[in-house]
């Protein structure tokens, strides 16, 4: 039984082989054999000793080519066709995985391979012969098509800016108008104006007999627009960024703003060029679950995470400074027979706990802490504030809150004198039930929740013994920092800091050779001149984030874009917009040229182009329109 399954084996590979011989000869005309025969020899490498003629085994390990193919045999190929590329056993191409869309070749019926640009492309048949034959076939015909010679040449096209170079007039026409297009989409962006009304821009500058050309206006388009520029100016920042080796922070921060769903804002923060301050700037937002969005968020290190308490300091300083009209409001509500009794005895209770003491202390001593705390936040905002900087203001204002045990806040003064006379702002004042904050214990809680939340390098849910490590590194960290201040100098010892620098560049992965010869010659100058090879490890520090005030700014202009007409936007697009929105130049200031050259590069379409539709216009409203016909008239 074995015997003749192993001979119908057999039969079909030597019918599967007569078959693709009969194929190849009803392909090929018998003038052109010549011909035929030059071209399989350029696509067959020399024979190299190959093994068994049978399809290889499981047991042979995976490679990135082929496994009926040997190493010299790939390499062969490769030389004779730059084109190709292996992965996983499998072969593709590069320029159609790179081109995808043949653009105007497109409507004429060329299309790209789909297997060639995915890297699909696997032999055919059982024996190692065949499979090895229908390699060969497969990339001759490949390397023939017109789809294939389309995608290469628009890839040289794009790479020697044969676009850009050309003379025509109905060229220079081409870029004009559809770097116009690509203005009004920015200006969509920039200004965080819905999609729609882009294609009101559109026309108005039709109106206004602007040259337009007669596609590329739909709000689709318009969005397709924006993806292409904000992930060309990314590409360029990150490129500019690896090219220099500068150093990153990542900042990230929750927000539930993009269509109610858990979104995490990405932030980076690096010296783009090198040279220049560090920037931080939207990277992406990231679209999870609840679930995997905490579990992510603990994993984060953080350095400093303040939360703006800004708000909760307008509601205090609100109540404070509207207190008699509050107290007024309450009271004829109470007093206001058309309310039910229900109503009534809630604002009745409402009167009574503002015009308790205790209730009036606790706002006071509310108010003090709040107006510390907003003040250290908007400091810590300021994009200038660097770590040490930023730590030695923690500090003081840590001590600010604590002094308030033993000196009392002007809020809490206030407090004091209307609790002697018990009247304030012309309200009477009450004993009554309200509980009143413990002043000492609230303000011992505070600053040892600052301490711990906030002078520390990992997450607030750390571990015990991870959290007093992390501690222990902060500190380490801001004291190696405090060295390179000149005002922390020791003059009499002439090798201080140099264990400090050598420490912090372990840290921060700086040159430490370097480093250490740029601090003496710093030290040498007196701290009036940074040498050279100092400003890596400077540069390094400043990077580092003191707190997320960037996420928040993300955060705000996110608020401006997604609105409640917006809120169906994709996390994609919303993430394009706050790119644009944040990062990119003023309008007047854009080049949309470079764009419109990388556009075209990729086979989209000119706004002359005439090989699609154009924008179908909808029907207005004509209940107007016999006024409309007079107002021409007049």
């Amino acid at each position: 039984m074995q015997t003749t399954i192993l001979q119908m084996f057999k039969r079909k590979e030597r019918d599967e082989e007569t078959q693709n011989v009969l194929k190849i000869r009803k392909t090929t005309p018998t003038d052109d054999t010549v011909e035929a025969q030059r071209e399989e020899e350029e696509t067959q490498p020399e024979e190299v000793a190959a093994g068994p003629s049978e399809a290889t085994t499981g047991d042979a390990s995976p490679t990135a080519y082929p496994s009926i193919w040997k190493e010299e045999q790939y390499e062969q190929f490769k030389q004779k066709n730059e084109w190709m590329y292996a992965h996983n056993g499998r072969l593709g191409c590069t320029p159609c995985h790179d081109v995808k869309d043949l653009g105007v070749m497109a409507s004429r019926g060329v299309n790209i391979a789909i297997q060639w640009a995915d890297g699909k492309i696997i032999p055919a048949g059982q024996s190692r012969d065949v499979q090895l034959s229908s390699l060969r076939k497969k990339i001759r015909e490949h390397k023939n098509s017109v789809a294939h010679n389309e995608a290469v040449k628009i890839l040289q096209t794009a790479n020697k800016d044969i676009l850009l170079n050309m003379n025509a007039s109905s060229q220079e026409s081409v870029f004009e108008s559809t770097a116009k297009v690509f203005m009004t989409a920015y200006y969509v962006a920039k200004n965080n104006k819905p999609f729609t009304d882009f294609e009101s821009l559109i026309d108005l500058q039709h109106a206004n007999s602007a040259d337009l050309g007669r596609v590329l206006h739909s709000k689709t388009v318009c969005v397709d627009i924006i993806e292409h520029v904000s992930s060309q100016i990314k590409k360029e920042l990150l490129k500019k960024i690896i090219e220099t080796k500068s150093k990153i922070t990542v900042l990230a921060d929750e927000s539930t703003s993009v269509g109610h769903k858990s979104t995490l804002i990405v932030f980076l923060k690096a010296s783009v060029d090198g040279d220049m301050e560090p920037i931080a700037f939207p990277l992406d937002l990231l679209s999870e679950c609840a679930h995997n969005l905490d579990i992510a968020l603990r994993r984060i290190g953080k350095v400093f995470s303040v939360r703006w308490v800004a708000s909760s300091w307008r509601a205090v300083s609100a109540v404070w400074q509207s207190y008699p009209a509050l107290a007024q409001h309450f009271r004829e509500a109470s007093e206001d027979d058309t309310r039910d009794s229900r109503e009534r005895a809630k604002f009745k209770g409402l009167l009574s706990k503002l015009c308790s003491i205790n209730f009036l202390k606790s706002l006071a001593l509310m108010a003090d802490v709040l107006t510390e705390l907003k003040n250290l936040s908007e400091i810590l905002q300021n994009r200038k504030t660097t770590l040490p900087k930023a730590h030695d203001i923690m500090t003081t204002y840590v001590k600010r809150i604590e002094s308030f045990n033993r000196y009392p806040g002007q809020h809490a003064v206030d407090a004091s004198q209307a609790e002697e006379v018990m009247e304030f702002k012309g309200e009477e004042l009450r004993v009554g039930r309200s509980p009143i904050i413990d002043s000492a214990q609230f303000i011992r809680a505070v600053a040892d929740n600052m301490k711990e939340r906030l002078f520390t390098t990992t997450a607030n849910r750390a571990q015990a013994s991870v959290a007093a490590n992390r501690k222990e590194a902060y500190n380490s960290l801001i004291n190696q920092m405090a060295v390179l201040n000149p005002d922390n100098w020791d003059h009499d010892n002439p090798r201080f800091g140099d264990n400090e620098v050598r420490a912090l560049c372990d840290v921060l992965h700086v040159n430490q050779q370097e480093a250490h010869l740029g601090f003496t010659e710093y030290k040498a100058s007196g701290g009036r001149n940074i040498p050279n090879k100092m400003k890596k490890l400077l540069m390094a520090v400043d990077t580092l984030s003191p707190s997320n005030a960037d996420c928040e700014r993300g955060f705000s202009t996110m608020n401006n874009i997604i609105t409640e007409y917006r809120s169906k936007l994709t996390t994609k697009n919303a993430a394009n917009l706050l790119f644009i929105s944040s990062v990119g130049p003023p309008c007047r200031q854009w080049d949309p040229l470079p764009y419109v050259k990388t556009w075209l590069g990729k086979g989209r379409r000119a706004a002359h182009s005439t090989s699609c539709m154009a924008r179908r216009y909808t029907e207005e409203e004509s209940y107007f329109s016999p006024l409309w016909k007079m107002w021409k008239s007049v």
